[in-house]
């Protein structure tokens, strides 16, 4: 990726970093910088505190990148949204003080909620996946689903299909077609262990009524 931008100068590159500190299996966080650093003078670095302190909806982010940039992101904050208010701004800045010692067993429970659905999602026919190594999200490969038929005849023909027989069955994912990737789903992991499991089951379920094409 950086051979390629290196050939295209123009390009101002963005890294979200908000996931940094949720990372499985040893894993250490490295962006692109981290292998190529002259890149630096184009690329903005983007963090917030909806991840890792999980203020998802308080409305705080912050960005690292060429002065030149930060100015011009300062004058559309200021002129053009409402800005941040000073009670977020407190908790955020209480949080970054805070220290990161909460984090570990935190991501502890990730982790086992990874395993728990992995573990059943890759034994299910027509699903594949790659056990994901930070986050709280896992991308599930559906094509082997599509062509097939559901209990009552309606024949699966896309990734949207999939979604509506798994709400019928009563779990609720996202298209990877949103984020560029189909035909995929995306489950969240950020519940309880027993809420995780009981999604992997009604899953394996749903997937074992259906119909070979």
């Amino acid at each position: 990726l950086a051979a390629v931008l290196r050939g295209h100068p123009q390009v101002l590159v963005m890294l979200d970093d908000l996931y940094e500190h949720i990372l499985f299996d040893g894993c250490e966080h490295q962006n692109l910088l981290n292998v190529a650093p002259d890149l630096r003078g184009r690329s903005l670095l983007v963090g917030g505190v909806s991840k890792t302190y999980a203020m998802t909806g308080w409305r705080i982010g912050f960005g690292a990148g060429p002065q030149a940039l930060i100015a011009a992101m300062t004058v559309v904050q200021s002129q053009i949204s409402s800005g941040a208010s000073s009670v977020s701004q407190a908790a955020a800045l209480a949080a970054f003080n805070g220290g990161l010692d909460f984090i570990a067993p935190q991501v502890a429970a990730y982790q086992q909620r990874r395993d728990v659905i992995t573990d059943i999602l890759a034994n299910i026919d027509g699903l594949e996946l790659r056990v994901p190594q930070g986050g709280f999200f896992v991308f599930c490969r559906c094509a082997g689903l599509i062509g097939r038929y559901r209990p009552g005849g309606a024949k699966i023909e896309n990734e949207a299909d999939v979604l509506d027989y798994l709400l019928e069955n009563g779990v609720s994912g996202v298209g990877g077609s949103a984020y560029g990737l189909s035909p995929y789903f995306r489950l969240s992991i950020a519940t309880d262990n027993a809420t995780v499991a009981e999604a992997g089951r009604r899953i394996a379920s749903a997937c074992a009524k259906l119909s070979p094409a």
